[in-house]
């Protein structure tokens, strides 16, 4: 008797579970990702199921959420004899693969039993940390707190396929002001020791010719915004064509395989990925250049006072200053 009263109810929740999916896969092919996201999210609630937790992934991957769209893209391959994965593998390993190429790891050290860490305000856990963290590439503030002493908490930047071992120190509270005093950050990634000084001594660049110094500042401004501009248009081909790959109603049709199906499609998303990265990449090292080559050019004034630039390294940042 009671298994024919609980029977009714799973049969609603696995029909409530298949109607948000397919919902979602409705609004991804309308391009709304977010709400995509969330229909999976639901559907995943009601049953955790490795097509849920797959859909999950190829959402959060469309939204660039790229910590998530891993975790749970792992979490649908770990099912390997599900019928779903197995049809699906191929397009679950291309968008892991394209996912992998934004993540960094991030290991914490420190001698204080019990502490706790969180990146960017979210909970991560608590230390010692049995593997490293997965975390999207650019800058992460890190914070770690322990009853009695006094919370760290600092940014770090991490690169894609980069591991950075971050060694803390937690002072007891009545150490503060020491601990407040110390004069380095100690951040190693995986190979040699990355130490990273507070105040490194500025050093000076000599003065050049205002003229030549200017314009070359302007070619290389101009070509940075060249390079920046192909990197944003091999972007937006690079999202359509990863939308292209992840549509089943178009890559999965009658008995050809995805690859047979879309196979330049997956080709446009590599391809366009190297050139959006080599784009930006160069963009940016032109645009710093440009900046130090207008901030070196001296006016003409400024060339008889015989001027001097010095820039500086610091903790996360780089200093520039003239002297007159």
């Amino acid at each position: 008797m009671a298994g024919l009263l609980v029977t009714p109810a799973l049969s609603a929740q696995t029909t409530g579970d298949r109607a948000l999916i397919e919902q979602g896969r409705t609004l991804r092919r309308a391009g709304r990702n977010a709400a995509a996201l969330e229909a999976f999210r639901e559907a995943y609630a009601l049953s955790p199921t490795p097509e849920a937790a797959g859909q999950i992934g190829f959402a959060e991957h469309a939204l660039e959420h790229w910590e998530p769209a891993s975790r749970f893209l792992r979490m649908a391959l770990g099912a390997a004899s599900d019928r779903w994965v197995v049809a699906q593998r191929r397009a679950l390993e291309f968008s892991l693969q394209e996912v992998e190429r934004h993540l960094g790891s991030l290991r914490v050290e420190t001698a204080t039993a019990g502490a706790t860490i969180s990146l960017d305000g979210r909970a991560a856990g608590v230390l010692p940390m049995s593997e490293a963290v997965r975390v999207a590439e650019g800058r992460v503030t890190v914070e770690v707190r322990a009853p009695g002493h006094r919370a760290d908490r600092r940014e770090v930047t991490i690169a894609a396929g980069e591991t950075v071992r971050l060694v803390v120190q937690l002072a007891p509270l009545e150490d503060a002001r020491a601990a407040a005093a110390e004069a380095a950050v100690e951040v190693r990634p995986v190979g040699p020791t990355r130490v990273v000084p507070r105040d490194a001594p500025p050093r000076e660049l000599p003065p050049s010719s205002g003229g030549v110094t200017r314009a070359l500042g302007w070619v290389s401004l101009g070509v940075a915004a060249l390079s920046l501009g192909g990197g944003v248009i091999a972007m937006v081909l690079r999202d359509g064509a990863a939308e292209r790959w992840n549509d089943d109603d178009r890559c999965l049709t009658g008995p050809r395989t995805r690859e047979q199906n879309c196979s330049d499609d997956r080709v446009m998303v590599s391809t366009a990925h190297d050139l959006m990265v080599g784009g930006y990449v160069a963009g940016g090292v032109l645009a710093v250049g440009a900046m130090v080559l207008f901030l070196a050019a001296p006016s003409s004034q400024e060339r008889a006072a015989a001027p001097r630039v010095s820039f500086g390294i610091g903790p996360g940042s780089v200093s520039l200053g003239g002297r007159f």
